[in-house]
């Protein structure tokens, strides 16, 4: 399901842009910018937006064909908004919104319909309720920090927007550098699974070799430890929280996919069979990740 478009989109639209930089429409466009995207910008509003370097568009109607779409608007819009992308080729999404499974039947529903419809073009869909997607061609993200990009950074997959920003910000004190990080919310289309997939069928000797996963859910442990276990034997390193054994985690996981708590036992016998660095909370995933992307330290061999 993860496509070109998504990781090098040659334009990018924002749904619902905004001239102010504090709300997620408005902070969005301005880290593209300064993220260095080379691609054509578009903000879709109906006021006129004064940003350099994003070119106005007033109705979704008048919008060019765009690679990648990333929707800053209320849930029940996203539908129409998505069919009449997909209607005019593009074959990405990041969804911001929130107000869909985490939010009830209604939302299920909804949420059900737009993956349905994305999957059916062909296309692909990161979220929603998620703060988006970091890679070296653009920060499709509405929050700060932004890191500098690192070819040999930790790549992040997390189901938690605030954790995910919660990590990057321990960059600045630790030292920690990324490369890629994908913020997938509910997890509706593509999963943590997927983007794992991703990463073990694209590997080659210069993908980074630490990965780090805060994990709300696990819908296929199957496929999870297939592409963990065949990244690792490729010489990976993979660290990970899965929330939700405790009733406070299983509250978090629950504000974003509904997901049941599950048992910590089988957790960890999941991850031990994968050859996953168990992690029991987010202060211990930063400092496992600063340890496996620390230079092995070699010295003279001990004579006794």
């Amino acid at each position: 399901m993860i496509n070109k478009a998504l990781i090098s989109p040659k334009s990018i639209a924002v749904i619902g842009a905004s001239s102010q930089s504090s709300k997620p429409g408005g902070k969005v466009l301005i880290n593209l910018i300064k993220g260095g995207f080379i691609g054509k910008v578009y903000g879709v509003n109906p006021n006129p937006l004064n940003i350099d370097g994003v070119e106005h568009i007033s109705h979704i109607d008048k919008l060019p064909q765009v690679d990648l779409a990333i929707l800053a608007i209320p849930a029940n819009y996203c539908l129409e908004v998505i069919t009449k992308l997909l209607e005019n080729n593009t074959k990405a999404f990041i969804v911001y919104s929130s107000g869909f499974g985490e939010a009830g039947e209604e939302g299920k529903i909804l949420e059900k319909k737009i993956v349905d419809l994305v999957t059916k073009y062909n296309a692909c869909l990161v979220g929603p309720n998620c703060i988006g997607v970091m890679n070296e061609n653009y920060k499709g993200v509405f929050t700060t920090p932004i890191p500098s990009y690192n070819s040999q950074g930790c790549e992040l997959i997390s189901s938690s927007g605030a954790t995910a920003v919660f990590i990057m910000e321990a960059a600045l004190s630790t030292g920690l550098s990324f490369s890629n990080v994908y913020s997938i919310g509910n997890a509706s289309q593509i999963s943590a699974e997927d983007i794992l997939e991703y990463m073990d069928l694209h590997f080659n000797e210069n993908s980074p070799k630490v990965k780090l996963l805060y994990l709300e859910s696990i819908n296929n442990p199957v496929k999870l430890m297939k592409h963990a276990t065949s990244l690792i034997r490729k010489g990976c390193k993979i660290a990970a929280i899965k929330s939700g054994y405790s009733a406070e985690g299983g509250r978090a996981a629950s504000s974003h996919t509904g997901a049941l708590a599950t048992s910590d036992v089988v957790i960890r016998a999941l991850f031990n069979k994968a050859g996953i660095i168990y992690c029991s909370g987010r202060d211990e995933l930063i400092s496992v990740a600063c340890v496996l992307q620390s230079k092995e330290v070699h010295g003279k061999e001990l004579q006794l």
